[in-house]
């Protein structure tokens, strides 16, 4: 199951109209701070929450446009008639739409009051009211008890980086710890322990001498006096039957000992973080060790914010595999700030999306592919694309690799050949150092050039290139790697490899 679209209207830092395609495993929000990471994350918590005691409807809306209305959207994609006949009612099926053969249902809260037709009677539509799209009708509906079906239809685990842990630290059977909790609870209902339990509870609160029962049964005869007198003649009794184990289970509590011997809730955001993260672990391996088990089949998604903070590289790994693992079963939002972190993500199954702030607005631009080399990806393209830092390393990267696939390993070869096939000038003057206080120049391309000038950090007699130099040599690089001309190249450079 997948959020395969977020579209934002007027939400917070995004003024206007924004959509993201987000139907990949794993979905990657970057970008600097204060930008609109965090934001997208808070869009879904409004969408299923509405708006939070604390708040008004204005401090949703973005700053510069508080006339108009805020909305968040988001469809969901995957088997959602066995999950909503597993975990919801049935007569919301008909709102799931079967589109070639994949089953979508798309869901809106917005603050614009309007009223809709639904069947025979006119339904309000306000900020309060989670509503549904109907392809029959062509609008989005409220039906009846919908808000709160959606809680039961999916859940959203959220991990902040200046979090709460209250949410992972939940034992409610549909939370995480409660399902790891639930096989543990199975085989504790057929223990010993529980057995004499039972028989204890029964002499407690049944048949023993001083049980509750027995010393209730003076407010037994009074009310069933009192009830004959308003009603007629009936029997009125107690019954205190013993509870669920998971009934305890909902009242535990999770003590850590860091030194100083706490309930988690009152410990720091940095060990509630990481307790969270750990949690998280041990939910993946779980998936891994019960991949049939039917309580994983209901829609879950994570969203972690800035996971990467406070660890170190090999506890980012950790990371790393457990979020492949989850992602496997369940879709992972992430915001980052590593280029560690996304080099292990950079693949097919993942979306990600660059966000930049703009004058009264910030915009979230969809990175295509970080796939400009056989080899990639690496960091330094990565921090290209992502960041849009352009650095000495990427750009060695690029120049190797086209000198390897055109076969031109020398940089008078190389400038005849971007020149002659992408019309690139020699237009940049370079003063060899040949010894003995003697040089020669050469005229070469701007990509030769700053070559020259990182691999020859000695050579004082030719000024240093500029950022806005090394930024457009880049680009140019990066642009002849996509030309069908070199990509031709490629295919045949492969060819020859693979032979």
């Amino acid at each position: 199951m997948k959020i395969s679209k977020i579209i934002l209207e007027n939400f917070k830092a995004f003024a206007g109209l924004h959509e993201f395609d987000t139907n990949k495993p794993v979905v990657c929000l970057v970008g600097e701070n204060n930008t609109g990471k965090t934001t997208v994350f808070k869009a879904i918590d409004f969408l299923k929450s509405g708006v939070l005691r604390d708040k008004t409807v204005d401090d949703y809306k973005n700053a510069y446009n508080k006339d108009k209305h805020v909305a968040v959207t988001i469809e969901i994609e995957g088997n959602l008639e066995q999950s909503i006949e597993n975990f919801s009612e049935t007569k919301y099926l008909p709102y799931v739409v079967n589109d070639d053969g994949t089953q979508r249902i798309t869901l809106k809260r917005t603050s614009e009051e309007y009223s809709v037709q639904q069947g025979n009677k006119s339904v309000d539509i306000n900020v309060k009211k989670i509503t549904v799209y109907n392809s029959v009708t062509e609008q989005f509906e409220n039906p009846t008890g919908f808000d709160k079906a959606i809680n039961t239809l999916f859940e959203v685990i959220s991990i902040w980086s200046d979090m709460d842990a209250s949410e992972l630290t939940d034992f409610g059977s549909t939370k995480t710890l409660g399902k790891l909790l639930k096989d543990v609870c199975n085989n504790f209902e057929t223990s010993n322990n529980w057995n004499s339990f039972l028989d204890a509870h029964n002499v407690a609160f049944t048949t023993g001498e001083d049980s509750l029962l027995k010393q209730s049964q003076n407010l037994v005869n009074d009310i069933q006096k009192s009830l004959g007198e308003f009603y007629g003649e009936a029997t009125v009794s107690f019954d205190f039957k013993p509870p669920e184990p998971s009934s305890f289970v909902k009242l535990g509590d999770i003590i850590v000992n860091d030194g100083i011997e706490t309930n988690i809730s009152e410990k720091g955001s940095g060990m509630q973080r990481a307790f969270a993260l750990a949690v998280m672990k041990v939910y993946a391996d779980f998936l891994v060790k019960h991949p049939s088990n039917v309580e994983l089949k209901k829609p879950l998604f994570f969203f972690i914010d800035e996971p990467e903070i406070s660890l170190h590289p090999k506890a980012q790994m950790t990371l790393i595999k457990s979020i492949i693992t989850i992602s496997e079963h369940q879709q992972v939002f992430l915001t980052t700030h590593s280029p560690f972190l996304l080099k292990h993500f950079a693949n097919n199954d993942i979306c990600t999306y660059m966000t930049k702030r703009n004058a009264h607005s910030v915009k979230a631009t969809h990175i295509e592919s970080m796939r400009t080399f056989s080899f990639s990806p690496t960091l330094a393209e990565i921090n290209y694309f992502t960041y849009e830092i352009c650095s000495t390393d990427f750009h060695n990267e690029l120049y190797g690799y086209i000198s390897a696939i055109a076969s031109k390993y020398n940089s008078k070869d190389f400038d005849n050949w971007v020149d002659s096939e992408h019309h690139v000038s020699k237009d940049k003057s370079w003063i060899k150092d040949c010894g003995n206080g003697n040089t020669n120049q050469n005229n070469l391309t701007l990509m030769s050039y700053i070559r020259h000038s990182i691999h020859h950090p000695e050579n004082t007699h030719n000024p240093a290139y500029t950022e806005e130099e090394i930024e457009l040599s880049t680009k140019k690089m990066v642009s002849i790697i996509n030309t069908v001309a070199f990509q031709t190249l490629l295919n045949t450079y492969n060819s020859r490899a693979i032979a």
